[in-house]
This record gives structure tokens, C-alpha cells and sequence, in this order.
């Protein structure tokens, strides 16, 4: 629609301004090649769709993972992940960690509290830097749980995201909460 208002204006000048009519037509192709190339998609209709669809089954592995970790079923977690897994872990100056460290902090989590449930707020699909779906999963919620040694409970806002391989396992993943803060509260005398 805009491009039609361009040409009508483009048209609208040349009678004021009588410009030679090979100009005009220049510039009408010019303008036209602009608004085709502008117009162009990257993503075929099937890529879109396969990203969808990789969107659906990757949410129901995230979301069983989640459901796990509440079970406490460590086993089950570790055949969800990938050998060349990636984990950003919530505590303060963490550097990234592969599949064992990951496991290693699951293990510790699940040693450590009991009633661990996870309310989801929002599950979301992620993208690539451009912003196209690219099958990932997020969530923003919220943990409860009892930490088993003091007995004190747990009430924590947090975020997590998972990427995933063609074959659904997951290859990445990384958890944001204030983990300092939340030990730091197990610990005071309050």
C-alpha cells in the first residue's frame, strides 16, 4: 500500500518538476527492487513450521525435566541431557559448566531439599539473535521447597531456558535466581 503512495507521489513530481519520463522510470525500478528485497523472508514456511514443532517437543521435555527435578528423579533428568550439555549455573561469579557439573548441582539441589514444586508463570519459545523461534524453550516461575537441614522454607522467583538437539536432548541450558541470596537466607538465624 505504501508503495503505491510512493508512486503517486513520484508521479505527482514529475508533472511539477517535468522530469525526463527515463528518469521517472528509473527511479520507479529502483524503488521497486527496494521494496522486493525489503520484503524477503529468510525462513521458508517449512522452517517456521519445523521450528514449531521442535517448539512443542522440546516445551513437553522442559516441562517433564521440571517435574523431575521435583520427583527428585536424578536418572531420569540425566538421560534428557546431551554428552556436550552446557550449563549456566545462577551463583554469583559461576563460570559455565559441562554435563557433570550439572548433574552435580541437580544432585546437590535435590539432596538438600524436599518438597521441591516449581509453579510456572510463563512458558515462552526462544529465538536466535534475530529473533526467529528456533525451537528453544523458557520459563519464568517460581520454586517452593523445605530445605531438609534447617527446615526452613524456600520461596524463590527464577528463569530458566533449555536448547535442544534434533534428537530432543537438551544441549543447553541456564537457571537465573538469586542462589546466594537463597542460601545466605538458609543459613542466618531469622
Amino acid at each position: 500500500m505504501i508503495y503505491n503512495y510512493i508512486i503517486l507521489l513520484m508521479y505527482h513530481i514529475y508533472l511539477k518538476s517535468n522530469l525526463n519520463l527515463i528518469i521517472m522510470k528509473k527511479i520507479i525500478l529502483l524503488m521497486s527492487i527496494v521494496f522486493l528485497y525489503s520484503c524477503n523472508n529468510t525462513n521458508t514456511v517449512g522452517e517456521v513450521e519445523s521450528s514449531n514443532n521442535n517448539y512443542a517437543r522440546n516445551l513437553e521435555s522442559a516441562q517433564k525435566f521440571m517435574k523431575l527435578h521435583e520427583m527428585e528423579d536424578l536418572e531420569s533428568q540425566i538421560a534428557m541431557l546431551s554428552d556436550d550439555l552446557i550449563h549456566e549455573p545462577p551463583r554469583y561469579g559461576a563460570e559455565l559448566q559441562d554435563k557433570d557439573g550439572f548433574i552435580n548441582d541437580l544432585k546437590g539441589y535435590q539432596d538438600n531439599f524436599e518438597n521441591m514444586k516449581f509453579t510456572p508463570t510463563y512458558w515462552l519459545p526462544g529465538s536466535d539473535s534475530l529473533g526467529n523461534q528456533n525451537g528453544s524453550v523458557r520459563v519464568y516461575g517460581v520454586w517452593t521447597a523445605t530445605h531438609t537441614p534447617t527446615q526452613k522454607s524456600v520461596n524463590l522467583k527464577s528463569y530458566h531456558y533449555w536448547d535442544f538437539d534434533e534428537n530432543g536432548l537438551i544441549t543447553q541450558t541456564g537457571d537465573y535466581f538469586d542462589a546466594t541470596g537463597m542460601m545466605m537466607s538458609l543459613t542466618s538465624d531469622e
